[in-house]
């Protein structure tokens, strides 16, 4: 594909996609990329690049998840469900992000912001997502309370320290089999032994649904799965259409929010 084609579909695959956005009820948002400098979007994105002017601290905007909670933090909007597309700057490199995220969101909001994120994919490439990953903090939690475990426990799960948490646990435990197993069985385990609490609940319905549109799909709940981005503190997923990038991902965070990014880089759908 040559750069004037790789332009072409970009901005054609963003404006189909905020056109979609804009009729299923989202608030479309189109921001400056110098923006106020906040100590916490340092603590979650720490490449953000930062200057002064004036006095006064700025950044250039890295994620449009921290730009638009800032904004609707500061000026008190009522709208709840915004949708974007436009460059932003991580690791002295720039690119176009699109997704979208939902205040005060409940679990169908998150089911059906899925499905249609899933079918746009679906329908913008003659391709279908072949590996579905999801993880939720809050499961260590249950591992944590329900066998008193050390909090260090989570750094052992997440590196996927296997032979410490053979020592540590023994291998009797039930979180060292579930680790210690292949991915594909980790679903199964889980559900066993969580499967009547709300957090595995809301990862079933989400399976069910995004099975019934793709069969073929793997499904695949892993407890060593970390987000990239630091502030998901519930359930979080990458959606993947080949081995290389996730297409999709995204994630809960800040309580009743959730959010959505679509990759328009090379990867992703381009």
């Amino acid at each position: 594909m040559s750069a004037n084609q790789l332009i072409l579909k970009r901005t054609a695959l963003g404006t189909t996609y905020l056109d979609l956005l804009d009729r299923s009820g989202f608030t479309l948002v189109d921001m400056n990329m110098i923006e106020p400098f906040y100590i916490d979007d340092k603590n979650h994105h720490p490449t953000s690049i930062v200057f002064e002017r004036d006095s006064t601290m700025y950044a250039i905007r890295s994620d449009w998840t921290r730009t638009l909670l800032n904004f609707n933090n500061n000026y008190y909007s009522n709208e709840t469900k915004f949708g974007y597309f436009g460059p932003v700057v991580r690791e002295h490199e720039s690119f176009y992000q699109a997704g979208v995220e939902i205040y005060k969101v409940g679990n169908q909001d998150i089911i059906n912001t899925l499905l249609m994120h899933i079918q746009f994919v679906e329908n913008s490439t003659e391709d279908t997502i072949k590996t579905f990953v999801i993880n939720n903090d809050q499961l260590l939690d249950l591992f944590v309370d329900k066998y008193k475990l050390s909090e260090n426990i989570r750094t052992l799960v997440y590196s996927k320290n296997i032979s410490e948490l053979r020592r540590v646990l023994g291998t009797d435990h039930d979180l060292y089999k579930i680790i210690s197993a292949k991915v594909s069985e980790q679903y199964g385990m889980i559900q066993h032994l969580f499967g009547d609490t709300e957090i595995m609940q809301l990862i079933e319905r989400v399976k069910d649904v995004i099975k019934s549109q793709n069969k073929e799909m793997k499904f695949i709940l892993d407890l060593s799965f970390r987000s990239p981005q630091k502030y998901y503190n519930g359930l979080y997923f990458q959606a993947f259409l080949n081995a290389n990038s996730p297409v999709l991902s995204g994630g809960q965070y800040n309580s009743s929010a959730f959010g959505i990014g679509l990759n328009l880089s090379d990867g992703g759908l381009l």
